[in-house]
């Protein structure tokens, strides 16, 4: 990593010490850069040995972990990249074209990464995690390196827009802190729902949506008709047969999608891609929810066995310690997330239209079934409850995808300019645009420091509205995840 990146301040340490610190940054960019199926079975491998797990255990453990990732991320490499080739037809059939673009979430995490800062949350972060489980002020232990960078990506915006890199460490730990409580509060939904025992989710941009999800399903539950679609895939099943199976939805869905983006779509080769993307989001909603199976597999029998080793211990013995894994493919292996976000693209592509939205939507679309994810669990999978509460969560995603553009495409400039396409004055994405609990903060931030009013009362508007959702949405993670018990219960 070049030393143009690092802060004057750190000069003062002198060269030896900077090379030493360059040579930690590496290494954590090299282990985070093995990617998740080669980097988790390291990181679980050495927690079950260090919590005392027989070594057989923890060695098959911990490699059936790793070909649980391999076989998700192979799914969605071969199914995604047809989605996102027909989401490119769709923008080029409807005339879209903006001064920005969204890049994606692998180039937003690498213009992140390329930052010393970033780097630097890792270690702030464990050791923060760890002060916080000790004294039992959360019960998460984030295991998942990946979760970090969300964390880090905050420290980077807030660097762009401040220049100040102690804010900037302050502000990623107070988002760390509240994430970490987030998992905590949603896991009892998310053990259940997403069939995830022993686990939370502490993933900044799919767990910071939960308030207003949960709230969003608390309001929805006032109208008795969405309850009586019953259009979750269980009771779709059930209804239809074979045609209301998982694969079959996901069918459906992808024909949706093709005749959406192909126009006309009766010439030949329009229908052949339209069947095409029909398979393989059909293939999507198989394959990934037994993908995530194996990864179950593997990573139970290390949860239980750390949970084990705590309720020995005197201090942790009437604790139950939650593992935090990257919630990304659990919601792109959920079944109603899926057809939800599938169904939404269109919404998606068309805020184009919007005055003053200067971001296209593009390579994160095949990733926003995430984004619905919490909806679909408060409505315990209900389709056409999650479509209204994941087109409300839509809509805001896009506003701060535009917000988050200039620190973005400033932090891409620093980097690279040529990772602003020519043409383009901004680039942001998706996946940036889903951190609505870091934007309200530093908004706020950044509006004291600089008396720009807007900053402030968005900031202030979007942070009081996300505390009342999760007050009054305070007991729905544990009403749920109980509703959902005494179904399965019912259906035994």
């Amino acid at each position: 990593m070049s030393l143009t990146l690092f802060p004057k301040f750190l000069k003062r340490f002198g060269a030896g010490n900077l090379m030493q610190l360059e040579a930690i940054i590496g290494a954590i960019q090299f282990i985070l850069g093995l990617g998740p199926a080669l980097m988790m079975p390291i990181i679980l491998f050495i927690l079950a040995i260090a919590f005392r797990q027989p070594l057989e255990k923890a060695a098959r453990a911990a490699i059936t972990v790793g070909i649980g990732f391999i076989g998700i991320f192979a799914v969605l490499g071969a199914i995604l990249g047809v989605v996102a080739d027909v989401v490119s037809t769709m923008v080029a059939n409807w005339g879209l074209t903006l001064e920005g673009l969204d890049i994606g979430w692998p180039l937003t995490a690498a213009i992140t990464w390329a930052f010393w800062v970033s780097a630097m949350i890792i270690p702030i972060g464990f050791i923060v995690n760890i002060v916080l489980l000790i004294p039992g002020w959360t019960d998460t232990f984030d295991a998942d390196l990946w979760n970090y960078w969300h964390w880090a990506f905050t420290a980077v915006m807030v660097q762009m827009w401040t220049g100040n890199v102690y804010l900037a460490i302050i502000i990623a730990i107070i988002v760390e802190i509240i994430i970490l409580k987030l998992a905590d509060w949603t896991a009892p939904l998310a053990q259940v729902y997403f069939n995830i025992p022993g686990t939370s989710l502490p993933h900044t941009e799919t767990v910071n949506w939960a308030p207003y999800a949960l709230a969003i399903d608390k309001v929805l539950r006032r109208f008795p008709a969405l309850e009586k679609i019953k259009a979750d895939p269980e009771s779709l099943r059930a209804r239809l047969g074979v045609w209301g199976e998982p694969m079959m939805i996901g069918f459906y869905v992808g024909l949706f999608l093709g005749l959406v983006a192909y126009i006309p779509p009766w010439e030949i080769n329009n229908l052949a891609n339209i069947y095409k993307v029909a398979v393989y989001i059909a293939a999507l909603m198989l394959l990934e929810g037994r993908m995530i199976g194996i990864l179950m597999e593997g990573l139970l029998p290390i949860a239980d066995g750390i949970s084990e080793f705590f309720a020995k211990t005197e201090r942790f013995k009437e604790r139950r310690i939650w593992i935090g894994i990257d919630a990304g493919p659990i919601g792109l292996g959920d079944p109603t997330s899926i057809a939800v976000g599938i169904i939404l693209i269109p919404l998606y592509v068309a805020t184009a239209f919007i005055p003053g939205v200067k971001i296209l939507p593009l390579a994160d679309l095949a990733i926003v079934p995430i984004f619905a994810m919490w909806v679909a669990a408060g409505v315990r999978g209900n389709i056409a409850s999650s479509l209204i509460g994941g087109a409300i969560i839509a809509l805001f995603v896009v506003y701060l995808t535009n917000m988050f553009a200039w620190p973005l495409t400033q932090a891409a400039l620093e980097i690279n300019p040529e990772l602003v396409p020519a043409g383009l004055a901004l680039v942001s994405s998706l996946d940036a645009g889903a951190h609505v609990l870091p934007f309200f903060i530093i908004a706020i931030v950044l509006g004291l420091m600089t008396g720009d009013l807007y900053y402030t009362i968005v900031g202030i508007i979007i942070a009081v509205t996300w505390f009342g959702c999760w007050w009054w949405a305070r007991d729905m993670p544990e009403v749920v995840a109980e509703e959902i018990k005494k179904l399965m219960g019912a259906e035994e």
